[in-house]
């Protein structure tokens, strides 16, 4: 008798046991727990800080209402969003452990749980300048592309537009139609845009083959300015080249049919090492998403030296190859993050990366880049076409010319008007100059 009672007790706490915590996980674990809900529509986010302390990104309201909110309207391509019906994008997804506070220490965890207190996020500081950001946006007007703005030595950037954007406090009221919207708004251009970059690679070749000695700058070329077809257009140098050219012509005169002749020198295999070299086939490591499609293998060597094969180029890898050029040689991993808070509420400086590499020498480099110097600034604009009847506007630029501390490139979609992207870059090159010269 007694071990039958025994036996019933021990399946009443088995079963108590189960119930209380295996069953109970499953429970609380469903999406549409109201508890859960309840929970997460009360977490406290961590803050999302610009390099100076600029709020970009924080919570308000009182724990039972609470809102994201995001005080630079046109932040959103640059920060991302959260959405507690929609998820998260940028950085609010990147960090998102962090922001949410999901991180906590135990003892924090039980204390939250006793006092039914709100879990509360750390906050997150980014390289961003809000004043260069809105200078940047505000330069892009109703343009559609992308600006990158970036220290050549650190990596850091400092802005990142992508145009058109969205407004995040917006987001879940106009979320259907920034989905079905045939520009796509949420695509974030800077990272994610995927451009033919016609001469835009033009630099970067001549740099690899000034490196591996199949050119020298002031070496003869025959026919620099002779018409090339591209997509059923003709194309010939931007600028007309003197009769007896050289490679330094080629590229200050953009010239495309050299370049074709340079590329089936080269080959396929020493394209593709070189664009690898550069960065222009990886996506940048970023906390945000970077994905992109496979691009099919280089087909068409004369097609590739100009920029017109299968290749095709983010801003931000551009950025981080023209950053090259003013590192001698050296490509930066490009950081977003400088900080975030610990426990105490302490801002910890995050660990750079050392994971640089050599895309040229530094003679290469210096070599190229000296071209590329025109009245103070070390610049290269070129209109690249991105399929019949279709042309993107490209303007790359180093500054200031002593120091060649910050990388800009800009490209304005469905534009050969070469004025409006340099207006553009010229206009932030001013801004961050002022900046700069602001006590």
């Amino acid at each position: 008798m007694q071990r039958a009672i025994l036996l019933g007790f021990i399946a009443v706490a088995l079963a108590l046991a189960f119930w209380s915590v295996v069953r109970s996980e499953a429970i609380l674990g469903r999406d549409d727990n109201p508890r859960l809900v309840e929970a997460a529509l009360r977490i406290q986010r961590g803050q999302i800080l610009d390099r100076n302390g600029t709020v970009l990104a924080h919570t308000v309201g009182q724990p039972e209402a609470l809102a994201r909110t995001y005080p630079f309207e046109t932040i959103g391509p640059a920060v991302g969003y959260y959405s507690f019906r929609h998820g998260t994008a940028g950085i609010e997804a990147g960090y998102d452990a962090v922001l949410r506070g999901d991180e906590a220490s135990f003892t924090a965890v039980i204390n939250q749980q006793l006092l039914h207190a709100p879990q509360i996020g750390r906050d997150v500081q980014l390289t961003l300048d809000a004043e260069l950001q809105t200078t940047a946006e505000a330069l892009f007007g109703s343009a559609h592309g992308a600006v990158v703005l970036l220290d050549t030595v650190t990596g850091d950037i400092l802005a990142l537009v992508s145009h058109p954007g969205y407004n995040p406090n917006l987001l879940d009221a106009n979320f259907d139609e920034l989905v079905a919207d045939e520009s796509a708004p949420l695509l974030n251009r800077a990272v994610q845009g995927q451009y033919q970059p016609g001469l835009v690679l033009q630099p970067f070749i001549l740099a690899a083959a000034l490196d591996a000695d199949r050119i020298q700058l002031d070496g003869a070329v025959l026919n620099a300015n002779r018409p090339v077809p591209v997509n059923g257009e003709v194309k010939r140098c931007q600028t007309t080249p003197p009769d007896n050219a050289t490679w330094a012509d080629v590229l200050i005169h953009r010239c495309p049919g050299p370049m074709q002749d340079l590329a089936d020198r080269l080959g396929l295999a020493m394209l593709d090492d070189i664009f690898l070299r550069f960065g222009f086939t990886t996506p940048p490591e970023l906390p945000l998403n970077t994905e992109v499609p496979v691009q099919e293998p280089l087909a068409d060597p004369l097609q590739a030296g100009i920029g017109q094969d299968n290749l095709t180029v983010s801003p931000l890898q551009v950025a981080l190859a023209l950053a090259s050029l003013a590192n001698d040689g050296r490509l930066p991993t490009p950081r977003l993050v400088t900080a975030v808070q610990d426990e105490n509420g302490d801002m910890q400086p995050q660990p750079t990366t050392t994971s640089a590499s050599d895309a040229v020498t530094g003679r290469a480099a210096r070599e190229i880049r000296q071209l590329l110097n025109a009245d103070g600034t070390v610049s290269f604009a070129v209109s690249a076409l991105s399929g019949p009847d279709s042309r993107n506007g490209w303007y790359l630029s180093l500054i200031p010319a002593e120091t060649l501390q910050y990388a800009i490139v800009v490209v304005v979609e469905e534009s050969d008007d070469l004025e409006v992207v340099q207006a553009i870059g010229m206009g932030l090159e001013t801004a961050v100059t002022d900046l700069n010269d602001a006590p």
